[in-house]
This record gives C-alpha cells, sequence and structure tokens, in this order.
C-alpha cells in the first residue's frame, strides 16, 4: 500500500475533525448536563463516553457544522434518559436550585434550616418524578432549556413537553405541600 494512501487513511477528514472539536468544546457542558440529570459523577462521565460513541458512528448524518452543538447535546440528552430508564434503583437527582437572593445578606440559622428542609422536600419529590418528567424538570429548571430546545435535543414533541413539565410541576407541588408542608 502506498504510505500516502495509508496516511489518508489514517487521517480525519472535514466531518471528523469538526465533530472532535465540538466534543472537545462541550465537553464540560456534556458533563454537567449528565451529572446533574443523573446524580452521579461516575455515571455521568460512562453516559458521556456513550453518548459520544454514539455521535461518532453517526458523524456522516450532520452535513452542517453549525449543528454540531446542538445534535451532540441532543444524543447526551438521549443517553440521560436512557441511563435514567436503566436504573434499577432510583436515587435522588442532585441539582443546584436557583433561589431568589436573599433580601438579608448574612441569613441566620433559621433561614439556613428552611433552606435546608426546602431542598431536601424538592429532591424528594423530584426524585418520584417519571424518568421523562426528571429530563425535561432539568433541562427547563436547572438548565433554563426552553420548551422547543427541549423537543429538539430530546425528540420529545413541544406538547408532551409541556405536558411532561405540567405534570411534574404538579407532582412535584403536590408531594411538598401533602409531605413537607411546604
Amino acid at each position: 500500500m502506498d504510505s500516502r494512501v495509508a496516511q489518508a487513511a489514517l487521517m480525519p477528514d472535514d466531518a471528523d475533525s469538526a465533530l472532535l472539536g465540538a466534543m472537545e468544546l462541550h465537553a464540560s457542558a456534556h458533563a454537567a448536563l449528565a451529572a446533574r440529570m443523573l446524580g452521579d459523577a461516575e455515571e455521568a462521565r460512562e453516559v458521556v463516553q456513550e453518548a459520544w460513541l454514539r455521535a461518532w458512528s453517526g458523524r456522516r448524518a450532520v452535513r452542517d457544522p453549525e449543528a454540531l452543538p446542538a445534535w451532540l447535546r441532543a444524543i447526551v440528552a438521549r443517553e440521560c434518559l436512557r441511563a435514567l430508564r436503566r436504573r434499577a434503583a432510583r436515587r435522588w437527582l442532585t441539582f443546584p436550585l436557583r433561589l431568589p437572593d436573599p433580601t438579608d445578606p448574612t441569613p441566620g440559622p433559621e433561614r439556613s434550616v428552611a433552606d435546608a428542609r426546602f431542598h431536601r422536600a424538592l429532591h424528594l419529590a423530584a426524585d418520584r418524578l417519571s424518568p421523562r418528567q426528571r429530563l425535561v424538570w432539568g433541562l427547563r429548571f436547572d438548565e433554563g432549556w426552553t420548551v422547543a430546545e427541549i423537543a429538539e435535543s430530546t425528540g420529545i414533541g413541544p406538547d408532551t413537553v409541556r405536558t411532561h413539565l405540567g405534570r411534574a410541576l404538579r407532582a412535584v407541588r403536590d408531594r411538598m405541600e401533602a409531605e413537607h408542608g411546604l
């Protein structure tokens, strides 16, 4: 075999380079998304690796390099959903909450206890959501994605995303009121 042919076979083409560049650029965002969705950093790394393997095997499907970030994010989100479905035992979904800033810059111990109680109640309520509701809950309220972004990334229709969000909100609110008086 000619050495130039062998070297060309080992060199990535433009599509491969673009995908590798997008993976490198968005690696921390993918890891953070998976960690928040799954609540376990090690499992998140495995899910991101699996998502990237899927992306690599389907890399020829993307013609526009500008579409790569959204396409990769969609694959990571779907892999998170698959991981949530595969879990034998439900674990708490840990994601940072964006609570309003307190009016007092130095909250007292009562406020800290109340905040901790609220966080625990919210985690318990979110833990009981179905995997798909938990996914859209996390993408909407933790990641700040729009309904359209969630629909595009997960392959779930926008109306279905809204339905899952509405049911998740009602379920979380009802559980927090019934079980914790919040």
